[in-house]
Order: C-alpha cells, then sequence, then structure tokens
C-alpha cells in the first residue's frame, strides 16, 4: 500500500495549515465549491424580499436626485441587491454554466426594468418643482470612459471580496455597492422617462448603466478565473448545486428553454471572454467619444476663460455673463460685458485669435457691450442715467433756428468724428431734428456696417452724443447700410431708386453689382447701368460690376470708396 494512502484506499486528509492555496492566498482548493455554492445562491434568490428591497431602492435613489442629495442616493446604493445577481452572471461565464448565466441574466433585466419604472412613477408623482435636472441627475448622464474603468476596478474588488470569504475583506461588501452604483442611472433613466421621454437623459443614464455592468461583468470573470473557478471540482459542485437548490418560478422556466443546460457558447472559454469583450467594447465606444467631447468642452472653456480677460479691465468693464455655443468643428462665444469705453473689432478680432489657438478649432465672437459708468460698473441702476448738465446763464437772446441748426450741425459733426466704434462700422452722415424746446433734439445717424448694432451698442452712441454735445434728453435714430450682399432684379425698380438716391446723398459710398453662377450679364450690365444713370453717372457715384462663384444669381453689395 502507498504511502500516500490510508487503510481504505482513501487519500490522506491534509494537515492544517498545509492547504494548497491559490492566487495571492485568496482561495484555497476546499473554498472553491462553497464560493459558488454561496454565490449561486445568493445571485439567484430573488424572492419577494429581493424585489421589495429593490423597489424601495430604487424610490430612495429617484426621492435622493430630485432632492439633490448625495447622502440620500449614497443610502440606495448600499440597501440596493442588485449587485448580486450580477457577480452571479460573471461566475456563470467563468464557470460556463448555461443555466446560470440566463437565470441571472432574466433577474438583472427584470431588476433593470423594475427601478426604470419605479423612478418613472415618482418622476409623474413628484410635484413640479421637483422635475427639475439636478447636479444629480446632470451627473449621471455624460458617461465617459473614466466611468468604466471605474467599474472595472470596482467589479475586480467585488469579486475579490467574493473569493476572499474567509477574509476579513468580506467587510468591503458595502463600499463595493457604493463603488459600482448601478442603481442611480436606472433612476436617472426612470426620471427621464417619467417627465416626457427625455432621449438625452434616457440614452446617457443607461449608457453609464451599460459601463457599470460591463465593466462588473468583465472584470468579476476575470477575477473568478484567475481563482481557479472553472476547474472540474467546480464543475462538480456546480452539477450538485443544481440538483439540490430549491426551484422557484424563474428557475423552472429558464429549465424549460430549450437547449439552455448545454448552450455551445458556454462551451468554450474563449468564446465566453470573446463575448464579454465585445459587450465592453460596444459600450466604449460612445464611452470614448463622450471623454473627446467633454475633454473639447474642457479646452474651450480654458481657451474663452484666457479670452474673456481682454474685456475684464478694472476700472473700465467686466463680464456680466457668457454663453458658449459648441458646434460641429468651431465654437461661438456670445459675450455681454458692461464697460465705460467701446471696445471695437481688433479687440474682438484678438479674442478671436488668442481663443482659437488655445482651444485648437475656431472660436468667434459676438460681443454685446452695456453702458456703464465710471464709479461703480457692478451697479446697475446707473448705468443708464443721463446726466444734467449745467446750463450757462442767458444774457443774449436765443439764437434764431437757422443760426441754432449751424451750430448744432457743427457740434454734432464734431462728436461723431470723436465716436468710439467698432472698426467695421463707418458713419456715412448724419441729419438733424431740432425743436423748440431739449425735448425735440434729435439726431438721424446714417452708418454701414455687415450687421446691425446691438441696442445696447446703440445706447452708448447715444450716450456719448449726450455727453458730447450737453443736450438731454436726445434722441437717436439709426439707418444701416448693410455691406453684406443682398438679392437684386433688374425688375424690382424701387430698389433701384432707392439705391441711387442713396448712393447720391452719401459720396462715401460706392456699389459692387456682383455677377454669380447663372447671372446673365446682360442683366447685370443692365443693374449698373441703371443706378450710375440714377445716382448722376460716374462722376459722383463709383458702381463696378463683381464676378464671383460663390453667389447664385445677381447680387448687389455697398462698399466704402
Amino acid at each position: 500500500m502507498p504511502k500516500s494512502a490510508t487503510a481504505d484506499g482513501s487519500p490522506p486528509s491534509r494537515p492544517p495549515g498545509k492547504r494548497r492555496r491559490g492566487w495571492l492566498s485568496l482561495v484555497d482548493d476546499r473554498d472553491r465549491a462553497e464560493i459558488f455554492t454561496d454565490a449561486a445562491t445568493v445571485a439567484t434568490s430573488a424572492g419577494g424580499a429581493y424585489w421589495l428591497v429593490l423597489s424601495l431602492a430604487g424610490a430612495i435613489a429617484a426621492l435622493g436626485l430630485a432632492l439633490n442629495s448625495s447622502a440620500v442616493i449614497i443610502g440606495a446604493m448600499l440597501i440596493a441587491p442588485l449587485l448580486a445577481p450580477v457577480v452571479g452572471l460573471a461566475l456563470a461565464l467563468a464557470v460556463g454554466d448555461g443555466r446560470l448565466a440566463v437565470e441571472t441574466a432574466l433577474i438583472v433585466l427584470i431588476s433593470t426594468i423594475a427601478v426604470i419604472l419605479v423612478g418613472a412613477l415618482l418622476a409623474i408623482a413628484l410635484p413640479v418643482p421637483f422635475q427639475t435636472v439636478t447636479t444629480e441627475i446632470a451627473a449621471r448622464t455624460r458617461p465617459t470612459t473614466l466611468d468604466l474603468a471605474i467599474a472595472v476596478f470596482s467589479g475586480l474588488a467585488g469579486a475579490a471580496v467574493t473569493v476572499a470569504r474567509r477574509s476579513p475583506l468580506s467587510g468591503a461588501v458595502p463600499g463595493v455597492a457604493v463603488a459600482v452604483a448601478l442603481v442611480p442611472p436606472l433612476a436617472v433613466t426612470g426620471y427621464g422617462v417619467g417627465v416626457g421621454w427625455n432621449w438625452p437623459i434616457i440614452r446617457g443614464s443607461l449608457l453609464l448603466y451599460g459601463a457599470n455592468l460591463a465593466g462588473i461583468v468583465m472584470s468579476g470573470m476575470i477575477v473568478f478565473l484567475i481563482a481557479g473557478m472553472q476547474r472540474p471540482s467546480v464543475l462538480r459542485t456546480d452539477a450538485a448545486w443544481h440538483e439540490s437548490a430549491p426551484p422557484n418560478l424563474l428557475t423552472n422556466w429558464v429549465e424549460h428553454i430549450p437547449g439552455v443546460r448545454s448552450l455551445g457558447l458556454m462551451q468554450s472559454l474563449g468564446a465566453r471572454i470573446a463575448l464579454v469583450i465585445a459587450f465592453v467594447a460596444l459600450v466604449a465606444i460612445p464611452l470614448r467619444e463622450s471623454l473627446r467631447q467633454i475633454a473639447r468642452e474642457s479646452r474651450v472653456q480654458r481657451a474663452v476663460d484666457a479670452g474673456v480677460r481682454l474685456f475684464s479691465s478694472p476700472g473700465r468693464s467686466f463680464v456680466v455673463s457668457r454663453d458658449v455655443e459648441l458646434g460641429q468643428s468651431a465654437t461661438h462665444v456670445v459675450l455681454n460685458i458692461a464697460t465705460t469705453a467701446w471696445y471695437g473689432d481688433s479687440t474682438r478680432r484678438e479674442f478671436e485669435r488668442r481663443a482659437s489657438a488655445e482651444a485648437g478649432e475656431p472660436v468667434s465672437l459676438e460681443l454685446d457691450q452695456l453702458p456703464a459708468s465710471g464709479g461703480d460698473l457692478s451697479s446697475f441702476a446707473t448705468l443708464l442715467s443721463t446726466a444734467k448738465p449745467t446750463a450757462p446763464a442767458v444774457t443774449s437772446p436765443p439764437p434764431t433756428a437757422g443760426a441754432r441748426a449751424a451750430i448744432v450741425r457743427g457740434q454734432v459733426a464734431e462728436a461723431i468724428h470723436t465716436l468710439a466704434l467698432p472698426d467695421s462700422v463707418t458713419i456715412l452722415g448724419f441729419e438733424l431734428v431740432i425743436g423748440d424746446s431739449l425735448a425735440g433734439n434729435g439726431v438721424r445717424l446714417t452708418y454701414a456696417a455687415p450687421r446691425p448694432l446691438s441696442p445696447q451698442a446703440l445706447e452708448v452712441i447715444g450716450k456719448q452724443l449726450q455727453t458730447s454735445l450737453s443736450l438731454t434728453p436726445l434722441a437717436i435714430e439709426t439707418r444701416l447700410v448693410s455691406t453684406a450682399p443682398v438679392a437684386a432684379r433688374i425688375t424690382d425698380a424701387t430698389m433701384m431708386d432707392s439705391i441711387s438716391a442713396l448712393l447720391r446723398r452719401t459720396p462715401l459710398l460706392g456699389l459692387d453689382v456682383i455677377a454669380g453662377r447663372g447671372a446673365r450679364l446682360a442683366d447685370v450690365d443692365s443693374i449698373a447701368a441703371r443706378v450710375r444713370r440714377g445716382a448722376g453717372g460716374l462722376d459722383s457715384v463709383r458702381v463696378s460690376v463683381v464676378r464671383a462663384t460663390t453667389t447664385r444669381g445677381i447680387a448687389i453689395r455697398f462698399r466704402l470708396r
């Protein structure tokens, strides 16, 4: 009889302290059967208590999200039992148990739907103030690959705690439940459904849940494989567990699915690993795009912050608000500033140059400037107040209307010459409206620009004229001569006459007649000749014919001579 056998022929028991240990001493040969039995039993124990606790956890998470309370959301994570079937699915894939994999996957699927329904019902039932998107909700709608990484490490921790069943690490289960955060994203999905099928919220939260699920299953399967849970001894324990496990409704239903006992996919370890990796890759693709978008937003925000410093000048201006609009490949910034002195187009272009270089993409700026008093830029109560100049004592009879007109015209011309205007704006001329009292005073300005000045810009110009002329109140009317091309037709006699009259009154203006694609040269020449005749001939106005491939038909464009 060999020394290694006992009298009855059975192998001798291993002395205490001599057990062969597995990977990192987390599990030994005797523990694997118990690990499988315990994990599989907990994963498939989806009785009434499971569904009640899961529903309560979903309700707590939904209320915590509505109240924007991270403490309440953490409480929902701690009591949620959803981690057990997810870990059971990872174990089933490691062992190759098709029946256990189907059963745990069904439990996970039904649990997912249940939490979403609870969240949707609460979102419908909550009062309107609680249906706003809180920061806790918004934080779970834009997952990235970093969230997938967190799920992977959390799954590693969860599986390690499961296999280290005799280690003090078993007390870390609540921490793992908080880290994986399966229930809150589903509650956010329910919120998106309940408030009227808000698809951006639904897609983002489901993607976060999918990332968590994929990371846990993949890393859990890896830990179970390293721990040797695919060994023949575990497979025998698996078969015995299925024979002795108490049946339930779901188990009985799964057993009647044809072929579930011998799924071909589950027979190959390589196929099971490939299945999990494919699921993770499928989730990682949109997560990577989301991470790229968030990185772009951060980069653009830093670029805008650097450019905004141009308009943050103590004693002169400060930024009231800003809005960053991200396009497909470019960014548009709308900046509102309060200022005591006008910023010209050169500063705006410098902002665009700096921001574009920093952001790595074109950044355009729309600048709205609010008039501000020099004393306190943060006090908007005095921004639009009009100063009351001290009127000189009247020592002589008032001048006649003609004399007044001549004096004021000269003053207005001088004041307009000193106006601080954007580089793209040119004053073409002005008209005076002088009444018998100060209330009747007014100036009509004609200016050329690519687009109309904003109301705030016009307010600044009016304030400058009031200060320069010492006339309050002073009504300001404006007429825009757009330098942007507009469509033209030879049959539009009214337009031709208006253009001719404007060119006669405004020597600074010239006109381009643009011949674009499909334009008849005879029509282009006819328009140019008609405008010349109406404006008084070539000596008083310059009308040019321009060929362009980017314009369709005929267009006209004012320009400065």
